[in-house]
């Protein structure tokens, strides 16, 4: 029951991110920046959402991910989602293919307003959040390193602490979700509205594709 739950709660989680992609597409030009900033303001929700009700799953599916196909555990997950640095180095992709896009009128002084047309205030803030978000990633993963080689698995009397080990999981992943939701925010603060508005959909987008790429290789597989 845990798991169907567990997988339930997840395609529930990811047909309200096709909703709000749909809708964030649709506005994500409007020159509207309180329609962008609201739009903006319900994924950041939706994905807080999400990670409150993770944290009151069994840490041991949580880890698991028995709702994710083989592709996206192998390729895509990082202590049960995807890892937060990843958002940044989305977030310099776009920005760099935009910027290139539009180059010869930002040569002319013409602004934009996407995320082609980043300040050096806002690279700046956005090179601090990738430093600071590396060096997390790494303390996280170390430590689920020495909880998975058993370091402080064994309780006082000899035998395993079972309870102990699922503690620290959980810990873990706790603290793996909080960073994710803090990059996401994070980024959402340096970024303007449409700015903001054009990562989530690309964030979205990368999201969906590696659920439905994982699908289509798994059915492929078992033809």
């Amino acid at each position: 029951m845990e798991v169907e739950a567990a997988t339930r709660r997840f395609h529930l989680w990811l047909r309200a991110l096709r909703g709000l992609r749909r809708e964030r597409r649709a506005a994500r030009w409007a020159d509207d920046p309180a329609l962008l900033g609201a739009l903006v303001g319900r994924f950041v929700a939706h994905v807080e959402c999400y990670t409150a009700a993770r944290a009151e799953m069994d840490p041991v599916w949580t880890l698991s991910a028995p709702w994710a196909s083989p592709v996206e555990r192998g390729a895509a997950y990082w202590l049960a989602g995807w890892r937060p640095t990843t958002l940044v180095h989305l977030l310099y992709t776009e920005s760099g293919r935009r910027f290139e896009a539009q180059l010869p009128d930002l040569l002319l002084g013409v602004s934009s307003g996407n995320l082609g047309d980043l300040s050096p205030s806002q690279l700046a803030q956005i090179d601090d959040l990738q430093r600071r978000t590396v060096a997390e990633e790494d303390g996280l993963s170390r430590e689920m390193a020495l909880v998975q080689e058993g370091h402080g698995a064994v309780a006082a009397g000899g035998e395993v602490d079972v309870d102990g080990i699922v503690g620290r999981v959980r810990g873990v992943l706790g603290r793996a979700d909080a960073l994710r939701l803090r990059t996401v925010k994070r980024a959402v603060e340096i970024l303007e509205p449409a700015q903001a508005a054009e990562l989530l959909v690309a964030a979205a987008d990368m999201e969906i594709g590696f659920r439905e790429f994982g699908l289509k290789y798994s059915s492929a597989r078992s033809d």
